[in-house]
């Protein structure tokens, strides 16, 4: 999202004496990166957009705990994330999986049979098939590990800034993240073909 520019400063500036229109601009400035790590995480557009409107309004209400030690779009990412996880724990959204659906879909991983069109590897040339078996995958991750594993794999924010978003050790990042590609992989192994390279690096 890259630093804070000098004009978005100033709507800061203004957004912290209670102008609204000014936090309207700048949210409005990230919108579109915003809804595309919401839906990511919860991999479905309702939610995303639900999500999304819980982060605005929590951004609205707490603009004056922002202090500018980062960037202003990593300060919408960790509340978009811990948006995320704390609906989770509630399972007030229907991307929330229950430990019977966890245990289905890691089983699943174990065999490459219980993947439609399975018999048919040329089927998954399709972008669309891939981008659903990715999906799956990924249905597959924690809250945590979905959440770091977007982060750095798909918004690729280094491991400084995801554990500055997420508010927890570099160290657990790496962690996080290793669990989830190991996941990944695994998931995906039927791809991994002579002449293919891997999905998920």
């Amino acid at each position: 999202m890259g630093l804070i520019l000098m004009n978005e400063r100033e709507l800061l500036r203004q957004a912290k004496s209670g102008d609204g229109s000014a936090l309207r601009q700048i949210v409005d400035s990230h919108k579109k990166s915003l809804f595309y790590l919401a839906y990511d995480l919860t991999g479905s557009v309702e939610d995303a957009e639900d999500l999304s409107q819980d982060v605005f309004l929590k951004a609205f209400r707490s603009i004056d705990k922002f202090n500018g030690d980062s960037s202003f779009g990593t300060w919408l990412y960790r509340i978009t994330v811990n948006t995320f996880l704390d609906q989770t724990r509630k399972n007030s959204y229907k991307y929330e999986r229950n430990r019977q659906e966890m245990t289905e879909c890691i089983a699943a991983e174990a065999s490459l049979g219980d993947f439609p069109g399975m018999s048919q590897p040329e089927a998954f040339t399709d972008s669309n098939q891939l981008q659903a078996n990715i999906s799956r995958a990924m249905d597959c991750l924690t809250s945590r590990e979905r959440s770091v594993f977007v982060l750095r794999h798909y918004r690729q924010l280094s491991v400084q800034n995801v554990a500055h978003a997420l508010d927890v050790s570099e160290g657990t990042v790496k962690s996080l993240f290793s669990r989830a590609l190991k996941k990944m992989k695994k998931s995906l192994n039927f791809y991994r073909q002579p002449g293919k390279s891997e999905v998920v690096k």
